[in-house]
């Protein structure tokens, strides 16, 4: 029996069919796993018709977002914005008018900024050294460490990276060798 050629070529043949049959309805399940079957024309337009309200309401969340933004800012804004216009022409018609009348009107943009969390970098007119990451010269011989005034501050934001806080210049503070000369109003 074992030495039957006719039953040796009928179990191998047998082995490769049940073999056969097992991979056929292996791999029938792990693509249906995988893949499942397509839908009809109507799944799929009703997946086109929830693609598109989805993206609809996207939409709408963005442009709410972005209005919410402006008016929050429009808010912290809203003083210097109403008094800028009457400060101007005050400034024209008496240009004598001491400047420190008109400082009341950036405490709301102070605000914003504060809540933003940016941060000045330097002070306007004092003395620091040259840093190149955090100024700009008026002059392209100035050296780092070099002392140099503050002409106008800049601003930076403390941003999030790596699991810490990292500065991020927005504008650097603009510096010079020398301060600009103020005239006095003594005669």
């Amino acid at each position: 029996m074992l030495g039957d050629p006719e039953l040796f070529w009928f179990g191998v043949f047998l082995w490769f069919g049940v073999t056969a049959l097992l991979f056929y309805f292996w791999s029938d399940r792990a693509r249906s796993a995988i893949a499942p079957e397509t839908g009809t024309a109507q799944d799929i337009e009703q997946l086109k018709q929830q693609c598109d309200r989805l993206r609809a309401e996207l939409q709408q969340q963005l442009l709410q977002q972005e209005s919410d933004f402006q008016q929050r800012s429009f808010e912290e804004l809203q003083s210097l914005a109403i008094g800028l216009p009457t400060a101007r022409a005050m400034v024209e018609a008496k240009p004598e008018l001491p400047a420190k009348n008109l400082l009341p009107l950036f405490n709301s943009l102070e605000n914003l900024l504060q809540s933003w969390e940016y941060e000045t970098i330097g002070e306007a007119w004092q003395p620091l050294n040259y840093d190149p990451q955090w100024h700009q010269p008026d002059e392209e011989d100035i050296e780092p460490g070099e002392l140099v005034y503050v002409r106008f501050v800049g601003y930076r934001s403390r941003a999030p990276q790596s699991g810490s806080l990292r500065d991020r210049v927005l504008c650097p503070a603009k510096v010079s060798r020398t301060l600009p000369k103020v005239q006095s109003d003594e005669r």
